[in-house]
């Protein structure tokens, strides 16, 4: 049996005193034998890995806030479009029950708050209707307006989220404030504001023809922001009518989360002062 020659040694590269060998290798093979090459083994150095360690730290530090408070933008959106379709659905069997095609008439009954939204509160499953602040019913607490707004005094402007309120199963708030008698205008003095928004001392007569107010809160008292045009949001509610935009920009945009799929706030702290 022919014995076949296998060098068990690599040959180095351009080394002269075994030059003998490849003569020898190329003899037992029968052909030219190719040295192999010399290959320079590299490494990081720590100091390199420390660096791009903390560049990667500083790209994740100025990038993960704004990724997170996407994803919150995102989750407040959603339950935006669920609350108001919800809400729209029950108007609409509260109009077919009570067989009227007026809105209105759900809201202007004669009848106290409280009964207002146990009408409305029967439509959902589960949901309880609070008058106080008793046992399960959370409390009266602040709102902001979705983009800092002068109270006349430098501070921001607030508004309370108040009762009787109807608490949903699936954890937003439903406010009714402003139910008036009748849809007939309502004209009263408002405070006239210097280019500042501080009281200039003089008042104007305004209009309002809302028959009522309705506020969502779409994921309740304690998770927040609890800010108009994020997670609360006015329903202005006229003769055949529900204006999803709030009283203006400031109190909330239903329209822009529908129409545009954004949220139309700006987050700004609770001590936000304005100068004069």
């Amino acid at each position: 049996m022919k014995k076949i020659f296998k060098p068990t040694t690599r040959l180095p590269y351009n080394d002269h005193k075994n030059k003998s060998l490849f003569t020898l290798y190329e003899r037992k093979l029968g052909k030219t034998v190719i040295p192999c090459c010399k290959f320079n083994k590299t490494a990081f150095t720590l100091a390199e890995v420390l660096i791009t360690l903390a560049v990667i730290g500083v790209v994740a530090a100025m990038t993960m806030p704004l990724l997170i408070q996407h994803f919150k933008d995102k989750v407040l959106i959603n339950q935006v479009k669920k609350s108001y379709t919800n809400f729209l659905n029950v108007i609409e069997r509260m109009k077919a029950e009570n067989g009227t095609t007026d809105v209105a008439d759900l809201f202007v009954t004669g009848e106290e708050a409280e009964q207002i939204a146990k009408n409305i509160a029967s439509f959902y499953n589960g949901s309880n209707v609070c008058s106080g602040a008793n046992k399960g019913c959370g409390s009266s607490y602040k709102v902001k307006t979705s983009e800092p707004m002068n109270n006349g005094n430098g501070g921001i402007t607030t508004e309370n989220f108040g009762f009787p309120r109807i608490n949903i199963v699936d954890g937003s708030s439903i406010y009714l404030r402003d139910l008036r008698k009748n849809c007939d205008p309502m004209r009263y003095e408002s405070a006239n504001k210097d280019s500042n928004g501080f009281d200039a001392g003089t008042t104007s007569q305004v209009t309002d023809y809302r028959c009522a107010t309705v506020i969502i809160d779409v994921n309740g008292e304690y998770k927040g922001p609890n800010q108009y045009g994020a997670d609360v949001h006015q329903i202005i509610v006229y003769k055949n009518n529900l204006d999803t935009r709030g009283s203006d920009s400031n109190f909330g945009s239903m329209k822009d989360i529908f129409v545009k799929n954004k949220l139309n706030y700006k987050n700004y702290p609770d001590n936000y002062k304005f100068n004069r």
